[in-house]
């Protein structure tokens, strides 16, 4: 997959700017607050279906305009394709693909395919469950849409089944929180199968990039941790694990009624990453802990290119100044013949690169 142009118009503080990209490495470069992440954010939306900035999409567009847009150019293995988005701060945003217009986020996502790195993912082996399972719900996300849909109703069940449970009269609905098991217990089994075997494909290049990277001195794995059961193993039988939800969600209703909210399902799950046979998230230097990051953002390419036949598009934001020139040399050199676009404000010597595009004032310097 390659992205051969971004068109972005009063999105941030880029008022109006066409962008070009090669083949290999682009390095979009300049000071400070010229636009370069906003090029990145706007690529990245037609991978993901949002920002990965901010979840409020009116500050996207450009406080003297009430509206944005934004499309990109990109070419697969079958042929080339023009996404848009269109922003207005009065109206739902407005999707679509080669003119079409897009209602399904579901339909949207999975097009364009990207793996954004950026100085905060450095952190992910230490930062919140939460943030890890975001990794897995934007990677599986692009990669098979069954997963938003599973994951859209799922929340809106979730919403329901939690806002009973804040109810004056929760112990009365006893027929309902039934009806919600029912409906919920499923769709958590499929979304939990799904996280399991794409842990599993982790689980693989994450060992094999850590060993790399250590020289076979430590190793690395991949585990998803579900609260429907503590045997990992029985995670791959939906029928099994949609049972064990469905005992979760029917047998500790008064505990959660006291607490206000579920206590059960793939919102509380995690992933649990080792090294050396212990737990990373306790037992781990910053060294180590960035190495695993670099392993988990090469593996989310892999497995991206094992299923879809292609690399995904790389958005690497700053990354370089973050990261010792090991690991930094050992990153790009497992990135080759693949299209990568970075940022940065102090690379000076930009020879080595095969596309050099400059950012000022919210354009590019042509």
């Amino acid at each position: 997959m390659k992205l051969l142009e971004c068109g972005i118009k009063n999105f941030r503080n880029v008022f109006d700017a066409n962008i070009c990209f090669t083949d290999g490495v682009n390095l979009i470069k300049g000071n400070n607050a010229q636009g370069k992440t906003t090029v990145l954010e706007a690529v990245y939306i037609f991978a993901r279906g949002r920002s990965f900035r901010t979840n409020k999409e009116a500050e996207i567009i450009n406080f003297e305009s009430g509206t944005a847009d934004i499309e990109i150019l990109y070419e697969d293995r079958q042929s080339k394709n023009k996404m848009s988005a269109h922003y207005d701060k009065e109206e739902k945003r407005k999707l679509y693909k080669n003119g079409i217009q897009i209602n399904r986020i579901s339909e949207f996502i999975g097009n364009f395919r990207a793996v954004l790195f950026t100085p905060d993912h450095l952190s992910l082996i230490k930062s919140s469950a939460s943030d890890r399972r975001l990794f897995l719900d934007i990677a599986l996300s692009q990669i098979d849409p069954k997963y938003i849909i599973y994951s859209k109703k799922y929340n809106l069940l979730l919403a329901e089944r939690n806002a009973l449970l804040k109810d004056r009269y929760a112990e009365e609905n006893t027929v309902l929180f039934e009806t919600l098991a029912e409906q919920m217990a499923p769709v958590a089994a499929a979304i939990t199968r799904m996280r399991k075997e794409y842990c599993g494909r982790l689980k693989k290049y994450v060992s094999e990039y850590f060993v790399q990277m250590t020289a076979g001195i430590e190793e690395a794995a991949v585990e998803y941790e579900s609260c429907a059961a503590d045997d990992t193993s029985l995670l791959l039988d939906e029928k099994l694990v949609t049972d064990l939800y469905y005992k979760k969600f029917t047998e500790n209703t008064a505990r959660e009624i006291n607490f206000k909210g579920s206590l059960y399902g793939p919102q509380k799950d995690d992933i649990d990453i080792k090294l050396n046979g212990y737990s990373s998230r306790k037992y781990c230097s910053q060294g180590q802990q960035r190495s695993l990051a670099i392993a988990l953002k090469l593996a989310e390419g892999d497995i991206s290119a094992d299923i879809s036949g292609e690399y995904p598009v790389y958005l690497l934001d700053d990354i370089s100044g973050e990261l010792d020139s090991k690991r930094n040399a050992f990153f790009m050199s497992q990135l080759k013949q693949r299209q990568i676009i970075i940022t940065s404000c102090n690379i000076k010597n930009t020879k080595k690169f095969d596309n050099v595009i400059t950012m000022k004032n919210g354009g590019v310097v042509v």
